[in-house]
């Protein structure tokens, strides 16, 4: 009972302090003249609609902090950063990994509590589905504000990070591989708990 309060009083922490972080980026990104003006918004939104469903999906206050870490990551991407190589990796990778590994930890946890009882080869090769699908579904928007609005910079337009002809595929392949290092992460944790109670 504890535990299910902190989950329910960290979650809203979490969505008051991010909400308030975006709030200020998105002061800055218009001081700025930036497209992510447009970005941060739609996070904020994002932000606000996981915390809604958070009960439905079995949200956990780390994943949720985790999530909103990424939109701010994310949104970070009015400082240039989408053209930088940290460690010697593109921006675009580090955070198309990020977001396939963290929603990997959020699919799997509310597959693994949910009631339809799948067997956990099929949590997997769902999880992997469900992230496919998300990643297919963000190209398509990212397309058609490409096709709409130009070139610029932030997820509606084309920009550092989407020039590379192989560009769909390889944000494709980057969510894939963050999935597949989430899928591995919880189910060893998941693993390690459940052979530490037996």
């Amino acid at each position: 009972m504890k535990t299910a309060q902190f989950n329910a009083s960290g979650n809203k922490a979490i969505l008051i302090v991010f909400l308030l972080v975006l709030a200020g980026m998105e002061i800055v990104a218009l001081t700025m003249e930036s497209h992510y003006k447009y970005d941060i918004p739609m996070c904020a939104a994002l932000l606000v609609f996981v915390f809604m469903v958070r009960d439905a999906i079995h949200l956990s206050w780390m994943h949720f902090l985790l999530f909103a870490c990424f939109l701010i990551i994310h949104c970070l991407g009015m400082f240039d950063l989408y053209e930088s190589y940290p460690l010697g990796i593109e921006y675009d990778y580090w955070v198309h990994s990020l977001f396939g590994f963290i929603s990997a930890l959020v699919i799997l946890r509310w597959l693994r509590t949910s009631e339809l009882h799948l067997k956990r080869i099929v949590r997997i090769a769902s999880t992997l589905v469900i992230v496919l699908g998300i990643s297919a579904a963000h190209e398509l928007y990212e397309f058609a504000g490409a096709i709409l609005l130009g070139s610029g910079e932030g997820v509606l337009f084309i920009g550092a990070g989407d020039l590379d002809q192989w560009d769909t595929q390889k944000d494709m392949l980057n969510n894939v591989i963050g999935g597949l290092i989430g899928i591995f992460i919880s189910s060893s944790y998941n693993y390690y708990c459940t052979s530490r109670a037996t």
